[in-house]
């Protein structure tokens, strides 16, 4: 549908009047959400960057667009440079080493870099695979290593500091795959070196690369190096009415434990640790839907969780 909605964590309204009042029947006010159409098809993928006063969202509509948090205003910032080429998106992230820079993928299989400067013309899109790239992520302290997850059943390893071939071939330096036994729904990389997929084959698997940092550029990636170094056993058989489940990871947890949030499909969230290890498993009372898109606070343990009925789950 395109549609947005902001919500206030620091609303505390509901809860002073559901303590001052003993009648269990008393109306608790609902929070104040703001619903914003900002796209004509559905949201893919959000990103906030580092300055907090703006929101950059994709859709499968082939476009980004950049939400002013304070004017309340929505521009577009990318669509593809034809006006009849179909490019819809199904990720991006911003590193934070460099905030012009956009990396988008699309479900056609391409994988693009743009930087806000130039025009929509001058980015760089290259065609990674023939399969959709359902979601990927850059190593937070070294963006230029990319890890995508694919339709072909792939996790790939890709290096942005070298590109090679020549013409619709010219694509990074592919450092390494790993092959799961059904589709890789999302790969999502940790400031310490992990990368943890999820899969159609029921599981989340967590690849380490501790030494990234000291990959030269197009380094091979054994099998070896690719295998995974923990495999948790998850259903993630969403079907076709619940929103493909993706770990994410925490960006900058304040207690140095590496972590990420998941959904579940008994209405739960999961988190874990990056030696596969289960923290917790959120849940509440008024959950009746799963919640399907679970994210993490940069810093603090506090998790969100968004069901397709419409509800915002906050755990703090």
């Amino acid at each position: 549908m395109g549609n947005m909605g902001i919500f206030d964590a620091s609303q505390t309204g509901a809860d002073v009047k559901a303590e001052e009042d003993d009648d269990e029947e008393a109306d608790v006010p609902e929070p104040a959400i703001t619903a914003l159409k900002i796209h004509s098809r559905t949201i893919t993928s959000f990103v906030f960057p580092a300055d907090g006063s703006h929101l950059f969202s994709a859709s499968y509509d082939s476009s980004i667009r950049k939400f002013d948090l304070q004017k309340g205003v929505a521009v577009e910032v990318f669509a593809p440079a034809s006006l009849n080429e179909d490019l819809p998106i199904s990720c991006i992230s911003i590193p934070s080493s460099d905030q012009n820079l956009l990396y988008f993928s699309t479900l056609e299989g391409s994988f693009g870099r743009y930087d806000v400067r130039t025009k929509p013309a001058d980015a760089e899109i290259w065609q990674l695979t023939d399969k959709k790239i359902g979601g990927f992520a850059n190593h937070p302290l070294h963006p230029h290593l990319i890890a995508t997850a694919s339709l072909d059943r792939m996790l790939k390893v890709w290096d942005l500091r070298s590109i090679k071939g020549k013409g619709d071939s010219r694509v990074p330096a592919l450092m390494g795959e790993h092959t799961s036994r059904l589709s890789v729904s999302h790969a999502s990389w940790s400031a310490g070196g992990h990368i943890a997929t999820s899969s159609y084959d029921d599981t989340i698997k967590i690849h380490s690369f501790p030494t990234a940092g000291t990959f030269k550029p197009g380094q091979d990636l054994d099998d070896d190096a690719m295998k995974p170094t923990a495999i948790i056993k998850h259903n993630n058989q969403t079907g076709r009415w619940v929103t493909i489940l993706k770990p994410q990871w925490q960006e900058r947890p304040e207690d140095g434990i590496q972590k990420f949030a998941i959904g579940n499909m008994n209405r739960f969230v999961d988190v874990y640790s990056s030696d596969g290890e289960q923290l917790a498993q959120l849940s509440g009372e008024g959950i009746t839907a799963v919640p399907a898109v679970a994210h993490f606070h940069p810093t603090k343990d506090w998790v969100a969780g968004g069901t397709a009925s419409g509800k915002l789950c906050l755990w703090m």
